[in-house]
């Protein structure tokens, strides 16, 4: 017998790495790894790291026909751009790291008015977000209140070379979903939409 399909989905709206970069971040992320002890961070699969548009939670099944086509609306008039991935951070600051991430430059602009066409366009998914966009690559999310680590962390963000890890042609979107399990969320693509004039 098929399993019964879920009546919830828990989505979000993405730009997926191409694999050059993919690699370059994950040995970023593998340095890091190295420079911290034990189980101090949770760290985010490298085939799982993208820089997220919106966030949605979850959302009716149902109504997934109905967000790719108010996602198609927002990528309707964005033409493809460029974006860079390099340098590390972390939230809310170095010294008190826990969120790590790799930051995102290039063509911001083009990319700030994507985020905020795809934001505008899906506002009826989701929870309202009130916080201002700052595009990054979530390698992992600190779990530990050792300041000892912590400081190891941040002594890591401070040494770890993160310069020049790819540039890339922005020319799709994704509609992801994310499925939670005990050993962490599965990743998989619902739809990819194509941005104006791409190939």
């Amino acid at each position: 017998m098929k399993d019964a399909e879920p009546a919830w989905v828990r989505a979000f709206i993405a730009v997926r790495l191409p694999a050059e970069v993919r690699v370059a971040v994950e040995r970023v992320q593998r340095e890091l790894k190295a420079a911290v002890r034990g189980d101090a961070v949770r760290w985010t699969p490298s085939e799982q790291i993208h820089l997220t548009l919106k966030f949605l939670g979850n959302i009716a099944a149902d109504s997934l026909p109905d967000l790719e086509t108010a996602l198609r609306r927002a990528c309707a008039n964005a033409s493809p751009f460029e974006l860079t991935a390099g340098g590390l951070g972390a939230f809310p600051s170095e010294e008190r790291p826990r969120v790590l991430w790799v930051g995102v430059s290039g063509q911001g602009e083009a990319l700030r008015r994507l985020q905020e066409a795809v934001r505008r366009e899906t506002e009826a998914w989701g929870e309202r977000e009130e916080k201002v966009f700052h595009p990054h690559l979530t390698l992992g999310r600190v779990k530990t209140n050792s300041s000892r680590e912590l400081r190891e962390l941040s002594r890591a963000l401070l040494t770890t070379n993160a310069t020049g890890l790819g540039a890339w042609r922005v020319e799709q979107v994704a509609l992801m979903r994310s499925e939670l399990s005990s050993d962490g969320a599965r990743h998989s693509c619902l739809a990819n939409v194509g941005l104006r004039g791409a190939a």
